[in-house]
């Protein structure tokens, strides 16, 4: 938990820089609003940001409520690695995934942006995860491939036909995919391999289907608005690290009796 707390820390800097074209490193933590450098017993992950009831020390300005959400939902999928993995090599490979995960997805939601700077590295991390014991980098590959290619057939459905039909009866509609969904579904698909690389996606759809109908239901959402699909994706990641065998063989058993 511990662990996760503090990277979730380093993964909020990250999620602020990246898309703003800002080192990683320097400068030092500071105030986005007045630019003063914030102290380190003021940078206790989620205690800090209670403290201070969620505003600057100088400047009184607020902070945004994804640092403290960053670092504790990052907390808690790192203890979920090590409940569901253990001592294994599956472990860290499962910890590096979620870092990966929250930073894109965070990112994407704040900016609908999945910058390659983080996918690409990412796709390159799991495919050599492979190599580690009891890990195929061969179902990696194809996990891979499977996920840039379920994007690649989206987005094709979606320009020549999905498209077309929506313009036919006058309704404006955005693109379906971003070009960020691809290297990051490939990126997925490389941690996670061919069968939960399916599940993951799979899981992506409905999620993104279930919440966008939630979302214009309650007024959240305009018809033809985009929503990043960033997220849903790191959501059906994540059911797919967590779940994806079980419900993998669940499926199999229905269709095999």
């Amino acid at each position: 938990m511990l662990l996760g707390l503090i990277l979730g820390s380093f993964l909020n800097v990250c999620i602020y820089r990246i898309p703003r074209g800002e080192s990683i490193v320097t400068p030092p933590s500071h105030c986005p609003k007045c630019g003063k450098r914030i102290r380190f017993y003021d940078n206790i992950p989620v205690l800090s940001y209670l403290l201070l009831r969620g505003r600057c020390r100088f400047c009184r300005c607020s902070i945004s409520l994804r640092y403290p959400t960053v670092e504790l939902f990052t907390g808690l999928l790192f203890i979920a690695a090590f409940a569901k993995f253990g001592y294994t090599w599956m472990t860290p490979k499962a910890l590096v995934m979620v870092c990966f995960l929250v930073t894109i997805s965070a990112i994407d939601l704040e900016h609908q942006i999945i910058p390659f700077c983080l996918s690409i590295p990412g796709l390159v991390v799991g495919l050599a995860s492979g190599f580690l014991p009891s890990v195929s980098f061969v179902d990696g590959l194809f996990g891979a491939l499977a996920g840039a290619g379920f994007v690649l057939l989206a987005w094709l459905l979606w320009r020549y036909v999905l498209a077309r039909i929506f313009r036919h009866f006058g309704v404006d509609q955005k693109e379906g995919m971003g070009g960020g969904d691809l290297p990051f579904a490939a990126m997925i698909g490389g941690f996670l391999g061919l069968k939960n690389t399916g599940v993951a996606l799979f899981a992506a759809v409905v999620a993104g289907v279930i919440i966008g109908l939630i979302m214009r239901a309650a007024g959240k959402a305009r018809r033809g608005q985009q929503i990043p699909f960033g997220p849903f994706l790191a959501l059906g990641a994540l059911v797919g690290l967590f779940f994806g065998s079980e419900i993998f063989n669940w499926y199999l058993s229905l269709t095999l009796g």
